[in-house]
């Protein structure tokens, strides 16, 4: 029995790719995802309750929730405190391909990538 093998105009395969405007808010909800991923399980590992995360950041519960729920967009300075908060390190890194197979003390040596020690 043979199988019946339809087309499909390669303009109208065009025509239902994601527009740029949709593949951007994709990604931008993918960076928010990871962002609120990431505060649960730092909170989650140095053991604190959303309460006392609020309080080592010098904010407030509510705002650790909205953060665990992709409610926010994190600032560079949210960045900093959550690291603070939890005794982590945060690293910045601004370059072409990054995690190519670098370190991050290799990034940091070569201008890279800026590292805020804990503590």
């Amino acid at each position: 029995m043979a199988t019946k093998v339809t087309t499909t105009p390669w303009s109208e395969v065009r025509a239902r790719r994601p527009s740029p405007a949709a593949s951007e808010a994709a990604a931008d909800e993918a960076r928010i995802t990871a962002f609120r991923e990431l505060v649960y399980r730092l909170r989650h590992d140095a053991g604190l309750t959303q309460a006392e995360l609020a309080d080592r950041m010098g904010t407030t519960q509510s705002a650790i929730a909205r953060m665990e729920g992709g409610g926010t967009r994190p600032t560079l300075e949210t960045l900093e405190k959550l690291a603070t908060a939890v005794g982590a390190d945060l690293v910045v890194g601004v370059g072409e391909n990054l995690s190519e197979h670098r370190t991050i003390a290799k990034l940091e040596r070569e201008g890279h990538a800026v590292v805020r020690r804990a503590g």
